[in-house]
């Protein structure tokens, strides 16, 4: 896949370089679209429209910092559609992950 890859860590460490490697990225100047490595994460902007912004995913803090610590409970979806009431907990794994 090609797209513009930019480093703004300001690190010399080839980070950036190995992820485009690792999941066969080829780098493109002229892509409209840029992964993009900044110091506190991963990115993906439209370099053409730069008042969206970028797009990233935070596991770590806010809501899904609550949900990692205390899970989601008989209110998620995957417990509704197994059925769990009462104190019957069945043995489940969620496996909808996404293409990756």
């Amino acid at each position: 896949m090609q797209i513009c890859l930019m480093d703004e860590t300001g690190a010399t460490d080839g980070a950036l370089s190995v992820l485009a490697a690792r999941w066969g990225l080829e780098h493109d100047e002229d892509n409209p679209m840029a992964l993009v490595l900044t110091p506190q994460h991963l990115e993906l902007r439209k370099r053409d429209e730069p008042k969206l912004g970028g797009i990233f995913v935070d596991f770590v803090g806010g809501a899904m910092a609550h949900r990692r610590k205390f899970g989601g409970g008989r209110g998620e979806a995957v417990a509704k559609a197994v059925g769990i009431t009462g104190d019957d907990l069945p043995a489940v794994v969620d496996a909808a992950a996404g293409r990756w």
